[in-house]
């Protein structure tokens, strides 16, 4: 774990865009098991390397210039809720100042609605909006 004045960059999930493991793996085992959804399951998710959310990333960035913690998120795909309870904690990160989302599909854009909760809140809705930053054709097909 990185401490306060450190730089980091933290794995929020390494998984494919279904996770590990597979729903379908585990509904409807194959014969033999698959050994990688098998070995997901034997260990609590947080110390099981084949448990595996989502691929995103969260830098952790200690700016000097005004002696300030900083949090860049990459990607915030469907599993984006079960990693804050996971990393969030662990790691102790406190917000998301930025996000950049590298493209338009599932697994990189449906937890946005739940940086909400890992926004500040002011009742007179004075904090700046979180920047987010994407190519115009992932802004086109997100808006449709």
């Amino acid at each position: 774990m990185a401490t306060e004045m450190e730089s980091a960059l933290i794995f929020l999930g390494t998984g494919s865009s279904g996770s590990v493991p597979s729903m379908s793996c585990l509904i409807e085992p194959s014969d033999p098991p698959c050994s990688v959804c098998t070995q997901s399951l034997s260990l609590p998710p947080q110390s099981n390397p084949n448990y595996r959310c989502n691929t995103s990333l969260l830098i952790k960035y200690y700016s000097q210039t005004d002696a300030t913690q900083k949090y860049i998120l990459i990607d915030a795909g469907k599993t984006f809720r079960e990693s804050v309870l996971r990393w969030f904690v662990f790691h102790r990160i406190p917000r998301v100042d930025s996000i950049l989302l590298t493209h338009d599909h599932a697994d990189a854009i449906l937890g946005l609605d739940d940086i909400r909760a890992v926004q500040p809140f002011s009742p007179t809705n004075d904090i700046d909006p979180t920047p987010v930053y994407l190519t115009q054709r992932s802004m086109e097909r997100y808006y449709r």
